[in-house]
């Protein structure tokens, strides 16, 4: 073997042992000719030829990284017609898993807010004190408006470079993505009234519908693509639907992402019906690829689309600054926010405008999606190597979660109570619908805090995994 495929092969030996991860950066020529003391000749040659086998890639400008694994996608769902819409009943089980993930002693690998180690701590700080020096004035002020004039100036500018036709007075600020997610449901929508949802949805989406009093409809769902038009254009023929309400980027908890050519059929569709669209877009700056995903707020010619996001999965869920683009709706948004508590913090937005305004944030974004690729990549790995056979994980291009789906006879919420005694905190997936669908399945938060020993605990959830097989194999 000559001395380059040599190197090329202990390079290749660090990479399987996960050494080095996935979207890392390989040192450089220069100290790979050091540290192997080779020739940067040798060096050179072996990264081709690491490069041809697919395992490294080179960047312009930037040097040789760890190719991430082309993991094939695949459906995990089965796709059915859609039930008759009904009552949802799941905000005091799920209130109660929720508390328990999060409880003391508890490693918390179920509810899906990033932990603090991947927001941009040290910036923020920065960016606080300053203005707590310099305008404590305007923080201690409020007033009754739709936000801070720069926080919405700068979030147009962006929303403006993914294809939305929009200027910063077409954006009203809100206490986070749910609160926006519930004024839009009150602006469209009356008790008793229906909201189509994707099956599985998200479990906070549910919970809004059963407070203020709806009925969901759950449209199924291809796990890679999202939300089937083709169910949806048959519930539309079947029932009076209100609005439609989707994650369609990275979709939470499938990790699914619509294609554009169905965000603009769903538009089209809609907009023909004169029924709303609230688009929950919190993951949609969360693309592994570093490509923004272009939203179905830019296909919308009518504003019946009503467009929701957050900071709170990209800087800090503790500012609690979100926001909406109601498009036909914002005298009714704009309405139910002023009562419902006059503006949001003066605070929070004025550091997340500020974070946007300085530039630092698409650099802190391109630095969090190489963290969180790195952490899904691990979490399949493991889940892979411990769960039982038959075991079948979500492929999410973005994000931070990952939908397990459990082999027969398994159920979510049984293994979700005995990782509890042990520990661990998981979501089943019998919160995802109205009707209890997904019990087969478990949600894993893979941005979580970065002192749990992930490849120990997803262990352990494989171990009692088999376990709750055992006994029923052993008794035929």
């Amino acid at each position: 073997m000559k001395l380059y495929q040599q190197l090329a092969e202990q390079l290749a030996e660090l990479i399987n042992q996960r050494a080095i991860l996935p979207g890392d950066k390989l040192p450089s020529i220069r100290r790979l000719s050091t540290q192997h003391k080779v020739s940067i000749a040798t060096v050179q040659r072996s990264l081709e030829e690491l490069e041809l086998r697919g395992i490294v890639e080179a960047k312009p400008r930037s040097g040789f990284y760890v190719r991430m694994p082309a993991l094939e996608p695949k459906n995990m769902l089965s796709m059915v017609i859609p039930t008759a819409p009904k009552p949802v009943k799941i905000h005091e089980l799920a209130s109660g898993i929720f508390h328990q993930c999060e409880g003391y002693g508890i490693d918390n690998l179920g509810t899906s807010y990033p932990a603090p180690t991947f927001y941009p701590s040290n910036k923020l700080k920065t960016i606080a004190s300053s203005l707590v020096r310099s305008n404590i004035d305007a923080i201690l002020e409020v007033h009754f408006s739709a936000g801070n004039q720069l926080l919405r100036t700068e979030l147009a500018k962006r929303l403006n470079l993914l294809g939305c036709k929009l200027t910063n007075e077409d954006l009203i600020i809100t206490n986070g993505c749910l609160e926006a997610l519930s004024i839009c449901l009150r602006a469209v929508a009356k008790p008793g009234d229906t909201i189509a949802i994707e099956s599985p949805g998200f479990v906070g989406l549910l919970q809004l519908i059963e407070s203020l009093g709806f009925k969901a409809l759950e449209i199924p769902c291809h796990s890679v693509t999202g939300l089937s038009i083709e169910a949806l254009e048959l519930a539309l023929e079947q029932w009076d639907i209100k609005a439609v309400a989707i994650v369609p980027t990275f979709s939470n908890p499938s990790g699914s992402t619509m294609p554009q050519s169905n965000r603009k059929r769903l538009v089209e569709l809609l907009a023909e019906r004169e029924i709303p669209l609230i688009e929950d877009d919190l993951f949609g700056d969360l693309s592994f690829d570093g490509v923004p995903v272009k939203p179905c707020k830019a296909y919308d010619n009518k504003g019946l689309v009503l467009y929701c996001s957050s900071a709170s999965k990209t800087m800090a869920s503790g500012l609690r600054v979100g926001w909406i683009v109601p498009g036909a709706f914002y005298e009714k948004v704009a309405y139910f926010k002023t009562f419902t508590n006059i503006s949001a913090p003066n605070f929070g937005q004025m550091v997340v405008a500020e974070f946007l305004r300085s530039g630092q944030y698409d650099r802190h974004i391109r630095q969090m999606t190489k963290q969180l690729a790195q952490r899904v990549f691990l979490f399949q790995q493991y889940v892979e190597q411990s769960f039982p056979a038959g075991t079948v994980i979500s492929r999410p291009q973005g994000g931070c979660i990952l939908w397990v789906a459990l082999p027969k006879p398994l159920n979510g919420y049984q293994l979700y109570k005995k990782a509890l005694q042990k520990g661990i905190g998981i979501i089943p997936g019998q919160l995802s619908s109205a009707s209890s669908k997904f019990d087969r399945f478990i949600r894993l938060n893979c941005a979580c805090d970065e002192t749990i020993d992930i490849e120990k605990q997803v262990k352990l959830l494989g171990l009692l995994a088999h376990r709750m097989i055992k006994p029923r194999s052993e008794n035929g």
